[in-house]
């Protein structure tokens, strides 16, 4: 088993996305803070307002005139739309790289949670939730625990394989079984760690199961939904996704329609196109 101290060392290698992407998601949090707040934390960072006025003057956003102020891209762009932008670039390179343990090749990570944001935004604005920062986050963050466990995975999968083979169980249940932990515990404890807000851990920790959510129960929902669009539209398909089974509850629960989800399926393409041309530029 995996001991809680490796862990612990591994999420430690991930201090310089916890240091910038910690600090803007407390914003979210705080009712206090505004604009200027998030100004202070991109300014002071050079290679985030690189890519910030990077990407507030790329075609993608089509703004008038060149932005060259940090403040003036949040003005024009607005806090919620920056702060996703931030939490994207954070975590690019974390999600980014293979993941031979979980049999994700290069980028597939990376596909399948910018893909689960772009849905899972979709699914709050048709649900009507004004804060939709959450929603995006918990689906783009929502397997930032693979990348932790993605080693320890790789050595015991014959094991974990072994299990689901011999009993009928999730891939959650064998990752805890065998290794101690499974990938959506330690999300949640990475999230603790950087003192994420506290219904993000809820929802890193629940988006597999999210009727047993309590105090996350919409937004896990949403972040279960996106995830499973994205696993019926084959997008970065990892080994444990032949190992979940859609509870139709969740969808029912929300008052979601097949019509609706299948607005958000229809219209995904032309998204994550966008999405792709606004980091290759």
């Amino acid at each position: 088993m995996a001991t809680l101290e490796a862990i612990i060392d591994e999420i430690d290698q991930l201090k310089p996305v916890s240091d910038i992407a910690g600090k803007v998601m407390s914003l979210l949090d705080d009712p206090d803070c505004g604009l200027s707040d998030l100004v202070d934390i991109i300014r002071f960072e050079p290679a985030l307002t690189t890519n910030v006025l990077k990407l507030a003057n790329s075609a993608y956003f089509g703004l008038p005139g060149k932005i060259d102020d940090a403040k003036q891209a949040i003005i024009y762009l607005g806090m919620t739309q920056v702060v996703e932008l931030v939490l994207l670039a954070c975590c690019s390179e974390p999600f980014k790289g293979s993941h031979e343990g979980y049999e994700m090749a290069k980028g597939n990570l990376w596909e399948n949670a910018v893909s689960g944001a772009i849905m899972a935004n979709h699914l709050a604005q048709i649900k009507g939730i004004k804060q939709s920062s959450l929603t995006f986050s918990g689906a783009l963050l929502r397997d930032i625990g693979k990348v932790i466990m993605d080693p320890y995975v790789d050595s015991a999968k014959d094991k974990i394989l072994g299990r689901l083979k011999a009993k009928d169980l999730t891939f959650l249940d064998a990752e805890r079984q065998v290794l101690g932990y499974d990938h959506t515990q330690i999300g949640a404890l990475i999230a603790k760690k950087w003192n994420f807000p506290s219904a993000l851990q809820c929802v890193l920790r629940y988006y597999h199961i999210p009727l047993e959510a309590k105090g996350c129960f919409i937004e896990a929902s949403i972040v279960y939904l996106a995830d499973a669009m994205c696993r019926k539209m084959e997008i970065g398909l990892g080994l444990d996704d032949a190992y979940y089974m859609e509870d139709e509850r969740v969808a029912k629960s929300l008052g979601f329609t097949e019509i609706q989800t299948q607005v958000v399926i229809d219209d995904f393409g032309q998204k994550m196109e966008r999405v792709k041309a606004l980091f290759e530029s």
